[in-house]
Parts: C-alpha cells; structure tokens; sequence
C-alpha cells in the first residue's frame, strides 16, 4: 500500500507525466508497423498517391488551384523537405508516428483544458483515441486528415473556453481555422459544422456579441472552404451507385445502391465500434458537450448523404468523439457500489477497454495481411477490407511483396530501351516513379491494361511491358491478365508481363 501511495504522490508531483504519455505512447505506437516494415512506407494513399503526386509537382510544377485544392498545408511540408534533398521514403515513415503522437498530444489538451478533465482522465481519452484499431487505421494512411484534426481540436479547446475573450485568443481561433481549412476537407466541414452549431447556440442564449466575432473569425477559413473546395463539390454532385456498375473501380470499392451503401456503411459502423458503443452510448445522453455532439451529430448526418465522398470516411471520424463518450462513461461508473474480489464495475471497464483496444490493436500492427489477425480477417469477420485493410503492414501491396517489387522494377531496369514502356496499375505507379523516369512509365488507373497497351503501340512504342502479380494471385479483384500480357519475369508473387501486339 506504501508503493502504491508513493506512486500517486509522485504522479501527483509530476503531473507533465501525463501529455507526455498522449504523447509518446501513439508515436511509438504508430512507429512499430513503420519498423517492422523496413525500408518500405506503411499505407495505401501514402504510397499511391503522397509519393507520385510530391514527385511530379516537384518535377512537372503543379497548377496554383489544383494545388489549393488538394489541401496542401501536409504536401507544402512534405515537399520542402523533399525539395532540399530529404528522401520521400524515410520522410513518410518519420512523419506518421509525429502525426499521431500530436493528435493524442492535441485530444489530451482539448481535454484538459476545453473539458475540464483530469490529468488522467484526459490522458486515457487521448490514447483510446488515437491507438484504438479505428484510429490506427486512419494513421495508416490518412495523412492530411490527421493533420486536419490536430487543428481541429485545438480550434474546440479555444471555442469552448469563454473565460477569455481576448483578440489574441481569437487570433489564435483564426489562425487554427485556417489551419484546419488547409489541411483537409472532411475536418473543415465538420469545423464548419460545430462553428454554426456553437453560433446558433449563443444567439439563442442572447450572446450576440460572442456570436458575432466567432463568425467573424470564421470568415477567412470559410471563404477559402466556398472559393477552393465547394466548387469542386458541387460539380462531383450526389452520387448515383447504379451508374458506377461495371467500372473496374467500382467493382472494387462501389455500391449498386443507395440501400446497399446504407446496409453496409451501416455493418461498418458497428464492426468498428461494437466493442466501445456500450460504453459511450451510456455519456451520449449525459455528457452535455454542443461541439462534441455537434461533431456526432453532423458525422452521422454526412454517412447518409450520397456526395462524393466515400461515407466510410465519416464513419471513420465517428472514432474521437465516441473515444470521449467511453471514456466520460469510466468516471460515472464510479458511482455504482458494487463490488466484487476488489473489482467495481470503475475497474472492470477500464480492463475491458484496455484488453480489447490493446489485443486488436497489437493485432493489427503485428500480423502480416495474408494472415491476419482474426477479427481483421475477410474471411471471418471482416467484410470490409477494402474500408479496414486486414494488416498494418502493406502500403499498395503487402509487406511480402515489397522485395519482390523492388526485383521486378530492376529487371525492367536492366531490359528496358529508349522504346520500351512499362504500364502500371495505380497501386504500382509511385512504385516505378521512385525508380524509373516517368517518361517511361504509364499509369493506366484502373482502367482494362490490354486497352491502354494498345494505345502504346499505336504510338510506336515496340517493347511494352507491365507489373502485376502473377496469374492468379492478383489483389484489387483482378486475379489474372487478359491473355494478350505473356510473363516474361517474376520474383515471388510479383511478375513482368511483355505485351503481345498480335492478339
């Protein structure tokens, strides 16, 4: 009992113990899958999409719109330090564990500071909310995102603090809106969402002058959210799901229907919180916080519009608040008496959340995608793969496949002409980028390869060539080649095909 005593007296002298937990713990966390997978990054958008899009601007230059458009504040950083001679690589595996340790960093203060909680208190939200499988799985790979709610929580902490009223505070507002604004879409709309729902509050309780300098602050971040980003929106328009059948794409991400993304966005809801919605359904009716059931609120509204923006991505946010709902939920069971070989029923949730967050957790990261942990297995439990990749540990490809990439590439390398061209599916393009002049590397998306390779002849091109794996072992529901693609190479599972104009 002395130790015991002793400890909390020493917690209770160190109390910098706990952001420093927020902290560290995520990033060493995150940093584990980024070792165990070597010289190769960890995540699908971070592979195909951060490294080809930062190689071409830098080379090719990048339309100032476009640019603005992309939520450029993660690729302004990132290439910088590409630009001055930083490898793409080793930047993209040092940047996601640093996202991550700031966010739980960024949930532990808007906990503290914006809530009220205790030190404690706050530290175990900020660590549910940033290692729970659902928010490694957005760490995987979405980058800007995260980015965007680092911000983000900074802007709740300054919006639900009122004691101080100063124009720094409200610079500060600003200037973290505008951060958020330029980091990612999906974070400023729900931004944009708790702001009207946290101004529509003080006017109805006749804060007027509160009211109108939030708005006022808002203005910078909201006419860049109309000029840049809504222009794009409303020309994407709502989505029909019946029109995309057939396309290769959607036969790998698509729905047929509406009613078929609600029944299985609906699934992916509660494959992703049933261990957790327990606990936070309990607070979603007490707790009463305006910006974080604006933000549930809003998150849910959003799944059920058909907009050009995938509804997993909205269930994928739904994974902070309900991490403050849980939590907020361990401080009210304290009140319940009973008890039972010195467990209450305080003691039995903590280990409940902690097990569970800690097996699936430690799950993800460490089983490789061919044998996944066995809630993340297709096979079992997991029908949202594509959604809830099986294993950390695969960018485009699985970790096991990354050697035999790399062979690949070098034996086009060593065979290659002025008139040879290889063809890549997207998951393979920033691949043949990091190693091959783009000049001499065509990405044909996920469109039919036999149509494009035609095209490429027509335009003298004699050698054409393209990577996949081999015949029968192909991801992204495409298994083989059509038969006009003749294997002329392989390493493991990872071929070169030879394109044969004669067929």
């Amino acid at each position: 009992m002395a130790n015991v005593r002793s400890m909390k007296d020493w917690i209770t002298q160190n109390r910098y113990i706990f952001p420093l937990l927020a902290f560290v713990i995520p990033l060493v966390v995150r940093a584990i899958p980024e070792i165990l997978m070597g010289p190769y990054i960890v995540g699908f958008d971070t592979m195909g999409f951060y490294v080809p899009n930062t190689l071409l601007w830098l080379h090719n230059g990048v339309n100032l719109g476009d640019f603005l458009a992309a939520a450029p504040l993660f690729y302004t950083i990132f290439m910088s330090i590409v630009a001055v001679g930083g490898s793409p690589v080793l930047v993209l595996k040092i940047i996601p564990p640093l996202l991550l340790g700031f966010l739980g960093l960024s949930m532990y203060a808007y906990a503290k500071r914006g809530l009220g909680w205790s030190p404690s208190k706050s530290a175990f939200v900020a660590l549910l909310g940033s290692i729970y499988f659902v928010a490694l799985r957005a760490s995987w790979d979405q980058l800007r995102e995260e980015l965007g709610l680092v911000f983000f929580f900074v802007v709740l902490m300054l919006l639900i603090n009122p004691k101080e009223k100063s124009w720094k505070r409200y610079a500060v507002l600003s200037f973290a809106m505008i951060a958020v604004a330029l980091s990612h879409q999906l974070a400023l709309v729900l931004m944009f969402g708790v702001i009207v729902f946290t101004a529509a509050y003080q006017l109805f309780h006749k804060e007027f002058i509160s009211s109108i300098k939030l708005i006022l602050v808002s203005l910078p971040a909201t006419l860049y959210f109309f000029i840049v980003y809504l222009s794009g929106v409303l020309q994407s328009g709502f989505l029909n799901y019946s029109t995309n059948v057939g396309s290769p794409l959607a036969t790998w991400t698509g729905f047929t229907s509406y009613q078929s993304m609600l029944i299985s966005t609906g699934g992916l809801f509660l494959y992703c919180f049933v261990l957790i919605l327990p606990l936070a359904m309990i607070s979603i009716w007490q707790l009463r916080n305006l910006q974080l059931g604006s933000w549930l609120l809003l998150s849910l509204i959003l799944i059920l519009v058909p907009i050009a923006v995938s509804p997993y991505r909205w269930v994928l946010m739904l994974t902070y608040p309900l991490a403050f709902y849980a939590t907020d939920t361990l401080s009210r069971l304290k009140s319940i008496k009973w008890k039972r070989y010195k467990l209450t029923a305080h003691r039995i949730a903590i280990l409940y959340l902690v097990l569970s967050t800690a097996i699936l957790s430690l799950g993800y990261i460490f089983m490789a995608p061919e044998q996944p942990f066995l809630y993340f297995n297709s096979e079992h439990f997991n029908s949202y793969a594509y959604q809830i990749p099986t294993s950390m540990l695969q960018n485009t490809i699985s970790i096991t496949d990354c050697q035999d990439t790399v062979n690949a590439l070098q034996w086009f390398k060593n065979n290659e002409n002025s008139s040879s061209l290889l063809l890549t599916h997207t998951v393979f393009y920033s691949w043949a980028l990091l190693t091959r002049n783009e000049c001499q590397v065509r990405n044909y998306g996920f469109d039919a390869p036999d149509t494009v390779a035609m095209v490429a002849a027509q335009e003298g091109y004699s050698q054409i060539y393209l990577i996949w794996w081999v015949n029968g072992q192909g991801w992204y529901g495409q298994p083989t080649l059509p038969s006009s693609f003749n294997e002329v190479y392989h390493s493991g599972k990872i071929a070169i095909y030879s394109y044969n104009m004669s067929l």
